[in-house]
């Protein structure tokens, strides 16, 4: 069909107001699971140190002869452990007119660009922890940076063929962990890993954090495939559960969480946390310094400072180098 002659439409009309929607959807998560979980503690140094200790191993044959004269056991000094502060930060500049101008969904671009650069600075700090950047010093030419989980959780770790997590007993973790071969991620595997960190602490990791892509592999383990739920203390309908956000394992209840922030920018690692003994040391908050006029602009620059405090690395657990 076609028009009719002379029809003056909808393209033909000037001055059609546009219809812009009065707010701005991001399409990119915020969430930072870890980092919104651990607890904070204040810094007050670039580099910074914990001490950290363990008992002797039982001993079954632990047994005084009646009257023997006293021997005074060998004893262990602490470890003193430590790790550096790391400076994020963000500049920009908004120029003159970018301001004023009358836009739809915020009222300051100043304002929404600073807002919306500390949120990347979250996810940039939650990226560093579930890295596995060694920790650097820094210096005049070299900036310095926070060791992640993977340099710190040594113990409890399981690696492919050829891949392997340098210990350490003092100072903080430079070395980053030796790539292994990638393989495919099994319950085997976390059981493992789980094992070992009851073994050596005595705790359970209770916060398991994995990427999207094995969060679904995940809920296939078939040790989770039970499709009758314990009701009682639910009222009205169970409902239908597509996938496990609670693992039981032998020692107890861990909860599972997709980090969507470790998809793009993380190894494909699995990483048990035990919150009691993982920290976020601050050593100055998240900042906004004006930097003065640049051209027909006004600059910005935003920091945050801080690095990761892994008390008790026997408490935590790892499983590395599997495919994405």
């Amino acid at each position: 069909m076609a028009q009719p002659t002379n029809t003056f439409d909808k393209y033909d009309a000037v001055g059609v107001r546009e219809d812009l929607d009065d707010k701005i959807t991001n399409v990119n998560p915020e969430e930072t699971p870890v980092y919104s979980s651990i607890g904070r503690k204040k810094i007050a140094n670039t580099f910074f140190e914990w001490q950290r200790d363990s008992f002797a191993s039982p001993d079954k044959d632990n047994a005084l002869i009646d009257g023997d004269t006293f021997s005074a056991a060998a004893l262990t000094a602490t470890e003193r452990i430590g790790n550096h502060a790391q400076i994020f930060h963000k500049q920009l500049t908004v120029s003159r007119r970018a301001d004023i101008v009358d836009k739809a969904g915020r009222e300051s671009e100043t304002r929404y660009q600073i807002a919306k650069g500390f949120v990347e600075m979250k996810r940039h700090v939650e990226a560093s922890i579930c890295s596995n950047n060694a920790a650097v010093a820094g210096n005049s030419s070299t900036a310095s940076k926070s060791g992640g989980l993977g340099v710190f959780i040594y113990t409890a770790a399981s690696h492919g063929a050829g891949g392997s997590t340098a210990s350490h007993t003092s100072g903080a973790p430079t070395t980053a962990p030796t790539a292994g071969t990638n393989r495919t991620w099994t319950e085997q595997m976390l059981k493992d890993v789980l094992k070992t960190a009851v073994t050596n602490s005595g705790a359970v990791p209770r916060m398991m954090v994995v990427t999207p892509s094995h969060k679904q592999l995940f809920s296939s383990f078939s040790g989770i495939a039970a499709n009758r739920f314990n009701l009682s203390a639910r009222k009205g309908q169970g409902v239908i559960v597509g996938g496990a956000d609670v693992y039981l394992s032998d020692f107890g209840e861990i909860s599972v969480v997709p980090n969507y922030v470790m998809a793009t920018s993380s190894p494909n690692n699995v990483w048990l946390i035990n919150t009691d003994y993982v920290k976020w040391g601050t050593l100055d908050g998240f900042r906004s310094e004006k930097q003065g006029r640049n051209a027909d602009g006004t600059s910005y620059m935003l920091t945050y400072d801080g690095g990761l405090i892994v008390q008790n690395e026997k408490a935590c657990a790892k499983v590395a180098d599997l495919t994405a």
